[in-house]
């Protein structure tokens, strides 16, 4: 066992703690644990594949503003996916078994992020997160059929969620043009002071009343 996929079960704890900003270095380092574990041409494209699963969503979400909605589940989540995944390496622990499963923990964690977490770019991270596990899991114990599989359903997932996103979220550029509208518009409906200023002593005001001339009484005889 590596150390890169002994790192990659504690990379996916961090997306279910603080979302899919450390999906990248997953994938990074999976990818890592595949061609350390091997370099022929499965591992090399489960390599491939974990990189694009992992970076093209990030990439993609960078165009779109963050999605805000509170979270109603508390802090415990990532402890709940670390007590699984002892859970599971107790269970692992007997003899001709791999002592430490890290394609399957990567996958409960994906799978608490899911059940656990609201939000709708959570959600997306937690099933990018499956795939990477079964992809790494696929690869160590080259089974074909598993990997072909995970691709296509990581291609599914990837497609499906950037729609939803794109439907949901709104761009940044988008954003950007609009707050610069409204300051445009602002700044037009500001009047100079020198223009109300001339307005005021050209015009009389429509409540002004002229006083009547002041008798003084001189020109009486």
């Amino acid at each position: 066992m590596t150390l890169a996929a002994i790192l990659a079960p504690l990379l996916a704890l961090c997306v279910v703690a603080r979302g899919i900003g450390f999906l990248s270095a997953l994938g990074v380092v999976s990818a890592i644990a595949m061609l350390v574990d091997g370099t022929d041409p499965l591992h090399q494209a489960g390599a491939a594949f974990a990189l694009l699963f992992a970076i093209g969503p990030v990439w993609f979400l960078s165009y779109y503003q963050q999605d805000n909605l509170p979270e109603r589940s508390g802090p415990a989540v990532p402890f709940l996916a670390l007590g699984l995944m002892v859970v599971l390496m107790l269970a692992g622990s007997r003899p001709g078994v791999m002592a430490f499963p890290s394609g399957l923990c990567i996958v409960l964690a994906g799978l608490v992020a899911v059940t656990c977490r609201q939000a709708m770019v959570w959600q997306w991270a937690g099933l990018l997160t499956c795939v990477e596990g079964v992809l790494l899991s696929g690869i160590i114990q080259k089974h074909l059929m598993v990997v072909g599989v995970t691709v296509l359903a990581g291609v599914l997932i990837a497609v499906l969620g950037g729609m939803c996103v794109h439907r949901v979220l709104p761009r940044l550029a988008v954003v950007r043009a609009s707050g610069r509208r409204q300051g445009s518009k602002r700044k037009k409906g500001k009047k100079e002071p020198g223009s109300a200023l001339g307005a005021a002593d050209a015009a009389p005001h429509p409540d002004y009343v002229p006083k009547p001339p002041r008798y003084d009484g001189a020109d009486t005889p």
